[in-house]
């Protein structure tokens, strides 16, 4: 029998709604694939890595590499992971969404790169020094990428992330949750959404 984890995609939904986590394992309610999750925007992807050889002294892409943590109960297969020529290994990802206004990545986003940077230094092999910084890739409204520095105290937070994720999506714990659901693709199946308008509405 596979052995149950959560996936970094989970914990991205999970900084943004903790209920996502619960509806997905929980109930069984799964994403919606979009036309550019299908097609992964595979040219964009490629036309970006290939501007990042030089900046970074790119020794090697590491593309389609599947991480995981028995530990933490948590998989995960980024975009991409530079190697530079010293070793040093950065985890990438690139997003069909736009980026907030200021030179910055958006809390999932950001939540995200450090899971892969905590799962990289767990389970890659021939790791020389620990993940210091990553790279998000913003593919709207005009192509940039924000590189992240990631510190030893963002790790512990997003492994405390973890195992709370971990616990809302076995049912064990209650989620908290947003404030405003409007924009929300799950809050047609979101039992915690439905009873706070439900009690909001009755006042």
């Amino acid at each position: 029998m596979e052995e149950w984890t959560l996936t970094v995609n989970d914990l991205k939904h999970f900084a943004y709604c903790e209920a996502i986590v619960y509806i997905t394992h929980g109930i069984g309610v799964r994403e919606r694939e979009t036309e550019y999750m299908a097609y992964g925007g595979e040219v964009e992807k490629e036309e970006f890595l290939q501007q990042l050889l030089k900046k970074y002294s790119v020794a090697r892409i590491h593309r389609g590499v599947t991480l995981s943590s028995r530990e933490l109960q948590l998989t995960g297969k980024p975009d991409a992971v530079l190697e530079t020529k010293m070793g040093e290994l950065i985890p990438v990802e690139v997003k069909w969404a736009e980026p907030p206004r200021a030179s910055r990545v958006k809390k999932d986003h950001l939540v995200q790169l450090i899971a892969y940077a905590i799962l990289i230094e767990k389970s890659w092999p021939s790791r020389k020094s620990s993940v210091k910084r990553g790279l998000v890739y913003y593919l709207r409204p005009k192509p940039r990428f924000i590189e992240v520095y990631i510190s030893s105290e963002d790790k512990k937070s997003v492994i405390q992330m973890v195992k709370r994720a971990v616990k809302v999506a076995l049912g064990e714990v209650e989620p908290l949750t947003r404030r405003d659901c409007s924009s929300c693709n799950y809050r047609a199946y979101c039992p915690f959404a439905y009873t706070r308008n439900s009690s909001s509405s009755s006042i």
